[in-house]
């Protein structure tokens, strides 16, 4: 689309419209609409011309997908809260709301410094940012936002970014003995009294998600914002790449939950349209250009490799079995390997 000529269609907006004709077209042989044709169009012919019009149709939608992909963000960017009062008094949560747990001093000067980051990482790319509804997050948001001043930004709330519902007003000593319990049963299973298991996150993270490429994908160009940041929870940030990179839940429970405004990157693969897990962005201290990615917290030491699997998505992992299948990168996050390697008498290796 060329700003010098405001009358002319994008290229997208042309191929869309020949599209419709095509379809239209296609419609009028089969008889479905009612076309002013002066002769009648035989079986045949109508049969002839669809087999005609169906490639050009499937290269037309190969070109709108790919104009699709293209126009999705430069990067997904996922953010946590800043230090809360509950992260430092859990008895908080015995007399206040968790949604209306605020942030402490410590939390705003790690939500302005934060927004520095950001901004030095996205440049004056245009930014989208979703945020959960919950007052710690709103106001890590005001703090960053001190970083795009003169710039315009769009913000949107999103309820699906929300914290793990524990419960209503949470005894502390009635917690502590429930989160033995979840370690137990397995976090992701978990059950809360009166909140959610880490299943129920899934599912509505997983519904967001659907939304959100929905968005990506429809073809507005001026709609879509270079860059998009989730304003969220820690254990938000851990299940959308659990959702999106196709974690098993082995893998989910062996990353860390990361710290306040901690800042992990999804970036898009050139000409794909989807996102590896770039890492956690840091930015030295006292330094005010560049920074590096580090890998996630993850397995017991914190430091363990991040398999590369668990960096982009895929909709199955391909392996082949045999005498030593077990070993394979891919299946490292099935639920105790060695146990299953020993049942079915298969050599496992750590």
């Amino acid at each position: 689309h060329s700003p010098g000529l405001p009358g002319r269609m994008s290229r997208y907006t042309h191929t869309c419209v020949l599209r419709l004709l095509l379809v239209c077209v296609a419609a009028s042989s089969s008889g479905s609409v009612r076309v002013s044709a002066p002769r009648a169009v035989s079986p045949l012919e109508a049969t002839s011309r669809e087999r005609g019009i169906s490639p050009l149709l499937g290269w037309l939608d190969r070109r709108l997908a790919r104009w699709r992909r293209r126009n999705r963000p430069k990067r997904i960017i996922l953010v946590r809260h800043g230090e809360s009062i509950g992260n430092v008094n859990s008895s908080a949560y015995s007399s206040t709301p968790d949604s209306q747990i605020s942030l402490t001093e410590r939390g705003f000067e790690q939500g302005t410094a934060c927004g520095r980051e950001i901004r030095r990482l996205v440049g004056n790319g245009s930014v989208r940012f979703y945020y959960s509804p919950y007052l710690r997050v709103r106001q890590t948001l005001l703090a960053i936002l001190q970083a795009f001043e003169g710039q315009p930004v769009e913000i949107a709330s999103e309820p699906r970014l929300r914290e793990q519902d524990f419960g209503n007003f949470q005894d502390p000593l009635s917690m502590s003995r429930l989160r033995e319990d979840r370690m137990k049963f397995g976090r992701f299973f978990f059950r809360f009294p009166n909140g959610e298991a880490g299943t129920d996150v899934f599912d509505r993270v997983s519904d967001f998600i659907s939304t959100l490429f929905a968005h990506f994908d429809s073809g507005e160009r001026r709609r879509t914002a270079d860059n998009c940041v989730l304003m969220t929870h820690g254990l938000l940030m851990r299940i959308f790449s659990m959702c999106y990179f196709h974690w098993t839940v082995s893998e989910f429970e062996q990353v860390w939950n990361p710290s306040n405004c901690e800042i992990w990157v999804l970036e898009k693969v050139p000409r794909t349209g989807r996102y590896r897990l770039a890492g956690r962005w840091r930015q030295p201290h006292g330094q005010h250009h560049g920074g590096h990615f580090l890998d996630v917290r993850y397995g017991k030491s914190r430091h363990a490799y991040v398999p590369s699997h668990m960096k982009q998505p895929s909709d199955a992992r391909i392996i082949v079995p045999g005498p030593n299948c077990l070993n394979a990168e891919a299946l490292r996050g099935l639920s105790d390997p060695m146990d299953i390697g020993t049942a079915l008498g298969i050599p496992f290796s750590v």
